[in-house]
């Protein structure tokens, strides 16, 4: 037996036992074609790229009764669609810690605790991110997730050095896409802090995946955490920089940071010195090669866990 499967099992027995309770059944029923896993993932999948899904749960939202606040249309749904990404989990290419922690993942959509419950709606930005996941779009690695993406040309044009951007691009990537685009996990043991261990952890799992898939070019993420100023003002996170550059990546300047970023939460430091006029940080991106990204895992096996 796989080492993911009984987690997998779990998950799938969760989902069946939600799906049994009053409100669930009652929703169930109403949903006709759609109350089929698969159909339920189709629905999900066109979440955040083909308006007519958003439309059609907003449709279903508005006719199908659902106490205020429990959301029970869009859970069903998610539900549902975490029924048939079960089914399809095992042939992933990806690390079997990655499988693991999808099952995680679907146990959570089928049990969310209350203060979770009304996030679960339609047009909420963490709804989408979950149905990312159910939906096999959105690749759980712990601290952080990944997407499959592409780096936008645009970003050339408005990066500080647009054909440093793009000579990397060209020789060290080999290309726009496809690309693995890390992006912090919101639900992360620690949300009010970044771990650096934990950061690692995230990295290496995405690597182990990417040796699965020949065609990715490498890892890339864009925020003001990896900004050289938000090093210099917060020390303590300098090690976000420093762990992409030691692995074999390289930091590009972007642009400012738009001031509800989030750099003016969780810091007194960094918002004196934004309001002193000291610190200004830019949306900083990096892009870690493939080959660079697959030689750091192997240099790091302490951290498959």
């Amino acid at each position: 037996m796989t080492p993911f499967a009984p987690r997998l099992a779990g998950a799938a027995e969760a989902c069946r036992l939600k799906l049994e309770e009053d409100g669930f059944a009652a929703v169930l029923s109403q949903l006709g074609p759609l109350g089929r896993p698969e159909k339920a993932f189709e629905l999900l999948s066109g979440l955040g790229h083909i308006s007519e899904s958003s439309e059609r749960l907003r449709q279903l939202c508005a006719v199908i009764p659902s106490p205020e606040g429990e959301n029970l249309v869009e859970r069903t749904l998610l539900v549902l669609a975490s029924q048939h990404a079960i089914r399809l989990v095992p042939s992933l290419a990806v690390s079997d810690s990655v499988k693991r922690l999808f099952a995680d993942e679907f146990q959570f959509f089928a049990n969310p605790p209350s203060a979770w419950v009304v996030r679960l709606q339609t047009d909420h930005v963490r709804y989408h991110e979950m149905a990312r996941v159910a939906t096999l779009r959105r690749f759980p690695a712990g601290q952080c997730h990944w997407e499959v993406a592409g780096f936008p040309r645009s970003w050339v044009a408005e990066a500080r050095h647009p054909w440093k951007v793009l000579a990397w691009v060209a020789f060290w990537m080999r290309g726009f896409k496809p690309v693995f685009e890390l992006h912090l996990n919101d639900r992360r043991e620690c949300p009010l802090m970044l771990l650096e261990e934990e950061m690692n952890i995230s990295i290496y799992r995405a690597a182990r995946s990417m040796e699965k898939q020949p065609a990715v070019r490498g890892l890339m993420g864009e925020s003001w955490l990896y900004c050289e100023s938000t090093a210099r003002v917060t020390p303590h996170l300098a090690w976000l920089r420093q762990i992409v550059q030691a692995g074999g990546a390289s930091l590009f300047e972007l642009g400012p940071a738009a001031l509800d970023s989030g750099f003016m939460k969780g810091s007194g430091e960094r918002r004196r010195s934004y309001e002193q006029g000291a610190y200004r940080p830019t949306i900083t991106c990096f892009l870690w090669p493939r080959k660079a990204l697959i030689d750091w895992a192997g240099q790091h096996p302490e951290f498959d866990l």
